[in-house]
């Protein structure tokens, strides 16, 4: 075999991976634009990201009502957040830093999985679910409620075709449900 055809085969062999590569963070770039090539790529949010984590506070409670589903959680001070994607069984880990969504830089990836608590279930409902479930209960103790009529009816939007989510959402009633309004 000749020098030149080797080199096409070894070219070739390593061109799916110099193609997986351009997909994935780059440090200092922008998380939304990281967020889209992902997306591209193929790469979705972890469903069981932020089960293990707490309660959603600061920039990861920011993350959620938004519509972030990756974030497992964010540091307080600094804002670091870690988010969680899956794809065909590989998982990956991107860390940002940042306080506002758009401003946001990814700070480093990597192919970790996330870390599952040692009680966690195996099925819970998806994370904006779980989240409006924790805003429901600060509303009723704290009295944090501007917002979640709305935030309920794009869940339950949402999900409207997905029977076992709806039925928990169906048991979810707000102040403004309650009287009425």
């Amino acid at each position: 075999m000749s020098k030149i055809a080797t080199i096409l085969m070894v070219l070739i062999g390593y061109a799916p991976l110099a193609h997986a590569d351009s997909a994935m963070p780059q440090a200092g770039e922008k998380f939304l634009n990281a967020r889209t090539r992902l997306y591209a790529a193929g790469w979705r949010p972890d469903p069981l990201s932020h089960a293990s984590s707490g309660e959603y506070m600061g920039v990861d409670r920011l993350l959620i009502q938004s519509g972030y589903l990756e974030v497992d959680y964010c540091s307080e001070g600094k804002s670091f957040c870690t988010l969680q994607y899956l794809k065909a069984g590989a998982c990956l880990r991107v860390q940002t830093q940042g306080e506002q969504i758009q401003a946001m830089k990814v700070e480093r990836w990597s192919n970790e999985c996330r870390e599952r608590g040692a009680d966690e279930p195996a099925h819970l409902p998806p994370p904006d679910v779980r989240y409006l479930a924790q805003w429901k209960n600060d509303c009723e103790n704290f009295g944090q409620c501007h917002g979640i009529d709305a935030y309920l009816r794009a869940v339950k939007k949402k999900y409207a075709r997905d029977p076992e989510v709806t039925k928990v959402l169906n048991t979810y009633t707000t102040p403004v449900d309650q009287s009425g309004h």
